[in-house]
């Protein structure tokens, strides 16, 4: 018989979705989020994880990312091998290693490119990151833009038993990361070495997340994700999900408050109505998010 603890867990696990493969521009990447079934979690709107090698030999320029704008969300890079060069048209120009996170409110209005680092175009080597979109609310939709790097030796981390735990943004523990935020949220890499080894993950009632197993396999309790697997968490009456590792796991974990506003995208731009997307084309074109020119 279920604790009524693991009966609580189970009523917060809403689903659990096996990532599209889908081509963005001449990369093939793993798209959880959206889905058919699930078009947000809160205010987590994509996730996007590309692995890729690199053979080297190639310009820097012609990989990657280039200039392109964004409005109203910020856009987060989780690195877990190689590394990646931002650049901006605030006049960030910023390299972030494996272990390391982007991110970057892009408010009124940024242009930016997101490149592997030229070492590995150059040289060679193992790409591997997420990038997660995260929805701002309104009355934050037109703050000044802004970059926040964290690196590995930055980012709050410790261990729980066999489980790794790297604090991207939030608090947990007693632990607070330096990344901010303008809507309550907790996100955090999770890595475990030993099968079997559970961890409680905290998470409020009210609140809704995403766990995304990048490598291996979890339980939550009768839910099983595998590599390239979400399981969505909605609200309940417990204030902790309890996961264990089944073999050796990645998992990325993205917990937030409810946040319940009318959404309305169109490529780059996330706003709250037409007339506001239709605006941002505008000042986009007009120049008003400012202009990167990549050398």
């Amino acid at each position: 018989m279920k604790s009524p603890s693991q009966q609580a867990d189970n009523l917060r696990i809403t689903s659990v979705q096996t990532a599209q493969r889908v081509l963005m521009g001449s990369n093939w990447i793993e798209q959880p989020l959206p889905s058919q079934i699930t078009q947000q979690v809160g205010p987590f709107l994509l996730i996007h994880h590309w692995q890729d090698y690199f053979p080297g030999g190639q310009e820097p320029l012609d990989v990657g990312v280039g200039p392109h704008p964004h409005r109203g969300f910020s856009p987060v890079t989780c690195i877990y091998s190689g590394a990646v060069r931002h650049r901006d048209s605030i006049g960030n120009d910023h390299v972030v290693e494996a272990g390391g996170t982007q991110w970057m409110d892009s408010g009124s209005g940024i242009v930016h490119s997101e490149r592997p680092d030229d070492s590995i175009a150059r040289e060679g080597g193992m790409l591997e990151i997420i990038q997660f979109w995260v929805n701002t609310p309104q009355a934050h939709k037109m703050n000044a833009p802004s970059y926040q790097p964290l690196s590995s030796d930055e980012t709050p981390s410790w261990e729980e038993g066999a489980w790794k735990i790297a604090l991207v943004q939030g608090e947990w523990d007693g632990h607070q990361s330096p990344i901010v935020s303008n809507h309550p949220m907790r996100i955090a890499n999770l890595q475990c070495s030993e099968a079997g080894e559970p961890i409680a993950l905290p998470m409020p009632g009210n609140w809704v997340g995403i766990l995304y197993v990048l490598s291996g396999s979890v339980q939550v309790n009768n839910a099983k994700a595998t590599g390239r697997q979400m399981i969505v968490l909605g609200t309940g009456t417990s204030e902790v999900i309890s996961m264990t590792a089944e073999e050796d796991a990645r998992v990325l974990f993205l917990s937030s408050a409810p946040l319940d506003e009318p959404v309305v995208s169109h490529g780059p731009f996330v706003l709250n109505t037409y007339e506001e997307v239709q605006r941002a084309i505008m000042d986009y074109h007009d120049g008003k998010m400012g202009n990167l020119i990549e050398t």
